[in-house]
């Protein structure tokens, strides 16, 4: 029986032969089996999570600061994240079935939730021994709200009391809470991933969107489960653009060969880069006033712009508009590397591959250096303004974030702690 209800994975066309369509430039198709552009873009999505964490204004903000689109780089992550799943985890169901897909998945979630447990457990102890300022890992400041919120509990609360607010992924630095999203959300992928290979696609859908419009429909800034990464990262709606990117990544086989006929590629890869284009410009119209004027479209008023992205492009309460930029983004991305991967990677793939191999391991590690530019007095208690760092701090900001990708490049290079921190 078990074979019967796997012949269609077994029978899955395998993906055709690109080679001609990339030409000399392209990514080769005869490659390692594991695909590099993912990495690279996964290396890049880590530049972008180095500036936003930094909390300071660098030449860089231009590039990552929601300036290719209304994205973050933790879309890219969680897009990545759930094709690269889908991708694995359809082969290992084609050799150990899902009893072996379901022990893989879940103890990747273990891994994750060990290392955010570690890590916000380390966090606690260097602050208790008052050795030095903890404060941009354990506090969140919303500068313009001039708010401060506490992200790592009390040292006044029991030892007991904190060490369940950990345990429970309640609690943790506002830079890697994503990991407590994705903790859950490989928990519930061994699920998602059997409707996949049931062909049940209505079911995956119809769950997929009902529990989006369901988080939709919830007051903003109510956790579901009382875990502070929620009110940045709530699961009933992200879980839609993870489903969607593990769908992409189980069926991938079948969308290279619908996409090997010329005129159906080129329609993909025009309305992509359309969509894509027309999200950048829009982008180009920020409001933002930490920008300079001439670095701003005037296509829209401030308040139109505003306006739309209060209403469709909020991080978190993402509408399926912002999924759309995340999945136009990725595609573009992606055709981009395809087709002109030897000069990007000679460029720039020394760089971003090892980051994105060892992505959780940059991820962790960047908490660190985040640590130490905190020690430099009142370097993060302003608001990242490019009118408040010229004509020289800009130049310093730049520096200090080019330095902190290279030393995270470095740790990589030499495999500091490999055999400690999970990648």
């Amino acid at each position: 029986m078990a074979k019967a209800r796997s012949h269609s994975l077994l029978d899955a066309p395998a993906p055709p032969d690109m080679a001609s369509l990339y030409g000399r430039h392209g990514y080769p198709v005869a490659h390692k089996s594991r695909d590099l552009r993912f990495d690279f873009m996964r290396g890049f999505a880590m530049l972008s999570v180095v500036a936003a964490h930094l909390e300071m204004f660098s030449w860089f903000n231009f590039l990552f600061w929601e300036r290719l689109g209304l994205i973050s780089a933790a879309g890219m992550f969680i897009a990545a994240a759930g094709l690269v799943l889908g991708l694995v985890n359809r082969r290992v169901m084609e050799r150990e079935g899902m009893a072996g897909v379901t022990e893989r998945v879940w103890r990747r979630s273990f891994v994750l939730w060990r290392a955010l447990v570690v890590t916000v457990l380390l966090i606690i102890l260097v602050r208790s021994l008052g050795i030095s300022d903890m404060s941009a890992v354990t506090t969140f400041t919303d500068r313009w709200a001039q708010q401060t919120h506490p992200m790592i509990p009390s040292p006044d609360a029991p030892w007991l009391d904190q060490i369940a607010l950990v345990l429970t992924m309640r609690v943790s630095p506002h830079q890697i809470q994503i990991l407590g999203l994705y903790v859950l959300l490989l928990a519930i992928a061994p699920g998602a991933l059997w409707l996949l290979h049931r062909r049940l696609l209505g079911v995956f859908f119809a769950l997929t969107w009902g529990i989006y419009f369901t988080g939709w429909m919830r007051p903003l800034d109510t956790p579901l489960m009382s875990m502070l990464w929620e009110y940045a990262f709530p699961l009933l709606m992200y879980q839609a653009l993870f489903m969607h990117a593990l769908a992409v990544g189980f069926f991938r086989n079948e969308i290279a060969e619908w996409l090997s006929e010329p005129t159906r590629r080129r329609l993909a890869v025009t309305v992509s880069l359309g969509i894509f284009f027309a999200y950048f410009v829009l982008a180009q119209t920020t409001s933002n006033p930490t920008f300079p004027a001439w670095s701003r479209l005037g296509l829209i008023s401030p308040e139109r712009f505003d306006t739309i992205y209060n209403t469709y492009f909020v991080k978190k309460q993402p509408s399926p508009l912002r999924f759309l930029n995340v999945a136009a983004f990725f595609a573009a991305f992606y055709i981009l590397l395809t087709y002109f991967w030897r000069p990007i990677n000679k460029a720039l793939g020394w760089l971003l591959i090892p980051l994105g191999e060892a992505s959780l391991y940059v991820f962790l590690m960047h908490l660190l250096f985040i640590a130490l530019i905190n020690q430099i007095p009142g370097y993060f208690d302003v608001i990242p303004d490019w009118h408040d760092v010229l004509p020289s701090r800009i130049w310093f900001n730049t520096a200090l974030y080019i330095g902190t990708i290279l030393g995270l490049w470095l740790m990589v290079r030499y495999r500091v702690l490999f055999s400690i921190v999970p990648r």
